[in-house]
């Protein structure tokens, strides 16, 4: 499945971060570091209810925690802005939109490379020609590179369903017999 859905502050803080430091310069190493950094503090806050409680707590003082932000930021990518940027979302008082930031950040980026995110849902593994000519199909229709993500589904009868952001592609055997069914009424 496609990165979930962000709130408007995290794709806001997201773009924020991504024109700053493309308009300071950075290649695209710097960049997939900077997501991979991000992604990567996302994860300590998953792994650690304890940490991001303790940013979110009104009881510590706001610098102290922008501060502790910073730190941990800073073990994970040394030398970069992602300490410096999760400190200013702690310290506006956003901590709760941290990690899903980091998805809204790697879907700027991707969108800045022109990759588009799909998922083919088939009812068995495609063939690797099979899977060569929907990636072919989906570059042309979106003009980007795709990033395929595929997985099986029992229930369909046959054929594929690719999700691109909120567009469904249905081209299943289960949704061709719906079609006769409402056309038909069996």
């Amino acid at each position: 499945m496609s990165a979930p859905m962000s709130s408007e502050v995290a794709r806001h803080y997201a773009r924020v971060l991504l024109d700053t430091v493309v308009a300071g310069g950075a290649g695209e190493e710097h960049l997939e570091r900077l997501a991979t950094g991000l992604e990567e503090f996302a994860a300590s806050l998953e792994r650690s209810p304890e940490l991001l409680k303790a940013l979110m707590s009104p009881a510590i003082a706001r610098p102290r925690r922008a501060r502790l932000a910073e730190t941990v930021a800073d073990r994970i990518l040394p030398d970069s802005r992602l300490g410096k940027f999760v400190s200013v979302m702690v310290a506006r008082e956003r901590s709760e939109h941290l990690a899903e930031t980091a998805g809204a950040f790697r879907a700027a980026l991707d969108e800045r490379r022109g990759i588009v995110e799909a998922e083919v849902v088939s009812a068995h593994q495609l063939d690797e020609r099979d899977r060569a000519s929907l990636r072919g199909a989906i570059e042309a229709a979106f003009s980007g590179t795709p990033r395929l993500r595929f997985r099986e589904d029992p229930e369909l009868l046959g054929g594929f369903v690719v999700r691109i952001g909120n567009r469904i592609y249905d081209a299943s055997v289960n949704r061709q017999l719906s079609r006769f069914e409402e056309q038909y009424g069996a």
